[in-house]
């Protein structure tokens, strides 16, 4: 393939993955959200290796193992606690690896929230530990003025707020059912 080629290729995969952001967040189940993640990863793995983005395509291959780990959690061989610490260290480790200066940091932080929000059994605390993650990521394709990066961290923050309109829809109607039932 030329560059051209690969260069369409990666900008097409590219912008299939901003598209799927708007959904990864705003399910109601862990586990649809790990396998939307997950697919969301795959295809920025792909589009930065395709670029020649070592750092990117590095945190996104271990995503990749991160969300197949935690999605089998309630599994044996998927529930103990040592599998968040593999993953915080690959994230420490592949900042080291790829370090590019203080900037490094902030991928690093961001990856470090995701894994611990992914993690996480409640649908909510995944989204509010998103938050940050995707702040620092936003920071990051800002200074790299990455306008994929830019768009997808902006798209995934919409979707972590439409979940988070979500949870506080479901909240707000289980305490008025709750009142309701016991005026009765």
């Amino acid at each position: 393939m030329n560059s051209e080629t690969l260069a369409l290729a990666a900008r097409l995969i590219g912008y299939v993955a901003v598209a799927l952001a708007l959904f990864v967040y705003i399910s109601k189940s862990r586990k649809v959200i790990l396998a939307t993640k997950l697919s969301n990863d795959v295809l920025w793995a792909a589009h930065y290796i395709l670029i020649g983005g070592w750092s990117g395509a590095a945190l996104n291959i271990m995503a990749i193992g991160r969300e197949t780990v935690f999605y089998f959690k309630e599994k044996k061989w998927a529930s103990s606690r040592i599998w968040l610490y593999v993953f915080l260290a690959l994230t420490w480790l592949s900042c080291i690896l790829t370090w590019e200066g203080l900037r490094s940091l902030l991928p690093m932080a961001g990856t470090s929230f995701a894994v611990v929000s992914f993690w996480c059994s409640d649908p909510l605390k995944v989204r509010l530990l998103a938050l940050p993650a995707q702040i620092l990521w936003l920071i990051y394709g800002i200074l790299h003025m990455t306008v994929p990066g830019i768009i997808g961290s902006s798209i995934s923050l919409l979707s972590i707020f439409i979940g988070l309109g979500g949870d506080y829809a479901r909240h707000r109607r289980k305490k008025k059912e709750e009142e309701g039932g016991a005026a009765e």
